[in-house]
C-alpha cells in the first residue's frame, strides 16, 4: 500500500520490498540492460533519482534502494541507522539480486554506503559515477562537524521529536543551491521522513557524519581495490557542503576519471540537471563498453 503523500505522476514506479531483520527495506527495479544501481545521501531516498530512472530505463536496468529509515522503506526503533548497518543492508540487496557488471551511482552520504560495496566487491563494479560526495573522516571539516553537532545534541532531538521543525528546515536548506524546487517536491522528501520520532532515528546518518570517523577510515584504507575502475565525476560547484577540495582529492584517487562541471549548479544535481545527467552517465557506459570489446 502505497502513501497517500507520495505523489505516482512524479514517482510512477512498481515497488519492491526485501525482508531485512530490521524491517522491509524497498526498493525499485525498473527497465532491461546493463545494470545502474543508485544510492541516495540523506534526507533523501530514491525518489531524488526518479527522473534519472525515467529516461534511463528504456535502455538499462535501473536500481535503487531506500535505506531503511528513510522513503517506503520500514522504520524500525531497534535499528542502529548507522552507516555501516546501511552498507550491510546495501551488500544483502545486492546479494538478493545477484547483480554483475553494475554501474554505480553514488550521491552524498550514499557514497560510503555504496563503495562499502565496491570496496569488498570490485570485480562486480562496472564503473563508478559520483556526485558530489566523499569516503573518508569528517572530523576536521567545520561544515559537517556543526552539523553533526548540532543533530546529535540536545537542542536537535528536541525540534526533531517534538516540534517537528528541524526536517522541514534541513530539507529546505540543502536544497537551497536546486533552483525553484517546486514546495510539492520538497514535502516529498520531508514526508519520506515520517513522524518526528521516526525523523529522530533515520536522521541519525546525518548525526554520524563525524562520529563513523573510524569506519570512514578502514574504507579510505581499503580504497586501491576500486582505483582502477573508470569513474565519471559530475559536479555541482555551488554546493554549500562538499566543497571542490573533495572533487580534487577524488581526481588525484582514480585512475581513469572523467569530471563534468556544473558551475551554475549545487549539491542537488539529480533536481537540477536530470536530464544532463542520463545523458551523461548514458555515454559514459556506453564508451566504456566499446573499449571492452575486442578490436577486429
Amino acid at each position: 500500500m502505497k502513501p497517500d503523500w507520495l505523489d505516482t505522476n512524479e514517482y510512477p514506479f512498481e515497488s519492491k520490498y526485501l525482508q531485512l531483520d530490521c524491517g522491509k527495506m524497498h526498493y525499485i527495479d525498473e527497465g532491461e540492460g546493463p545494470v545502474i544501481v543508485m544510492v541516495h545521501g540523506t534526507p533523501a531516498w530514491s525518489f531524488i533519482y526518479r527522473n534519472l530512472i525515467k529516461i534511463l530505463r528504456p535502455h538499462y536496468r535501473c536500481v535503487a534502494m531506500d535505506m531503511i529509515g528513510f522513503g517506503l522503506s520500514d522504520k524500525p526503533e531497534d535499528f542502529s541507522y548507522k552507516p555501516r548497518a546501511h552498507a550491510a543492508n546495501f551488500e544483502k540487496l545486492m546479494e538478493h539480486l545477484q547483480l554483475k557488471n553494475i554501474t554505480l551511482v553514488v550521491h552524498d552520504f550514499g557514497a560510503p554506503i555504496g563503495l562499502a560495496y565496491a570496496l569488498d566487491h570490485p570485480q562486480n563494479i562496472r564503473n563508478i559515477v559520483m556526485l558530489n560526495t566523499w569516503t573518508w573522516s569528517l572530523s576536521k571539516h567545520n561544515t559537517f562537524s556543526k552539523a553533526s553537532k548540532y543533530l546529535v545534541g540536545p537542542l536537535g532531538k528536541f525540534l526533531h521529536s517534538k516540534m517537528n521543525l528541524s526536517t522541514g528546515a534541513l530539507v529546505n536548506e540543502l536544497f537551497s543551491d536546486a533552483h525553484n524546487l517546486p514546495q510539492p517536491i520538497q514535502d516529498q522528501y520531508v514526508n519520506a521522513l515520517g513522524s518526528p520520532e521516526q525523523q529522530v532515528r533515520s536522521l541519525a546518518c546525518a548525526r554520524e557524519l563525524v562520529g563513523v570517523s573510524k569506519w570512514y577510515e578502514e574504507l579510505w584504507q581499503k580504497r586501491k581495490s576500486i582505483q582502477d575502475i573508470p569513474t565519471l565525476i559530475l559536479w555541482g560547484e555551488r554546493d554549500k557542503l562538499v566543497k571542490i577540495e573533495a572533487l580534487q582529492k577524488w581526481k588525484r584517487f582514480f585512475h581513469e576519471c572523467y569530471v563534468i562541471h556544473f558551475e551554475e549548479s549545487g549539491h542537488f544535481l539529480q533536481e537540477e540537471n536530470a536530464e544532463e545527467l542520463a545523458g551523461y552517465v548514458s555515454n559514459f557506459i556506453k564508451e566504456e563498453q566499446k573499449k571492452r570489446e575486442p578490436a577486429f
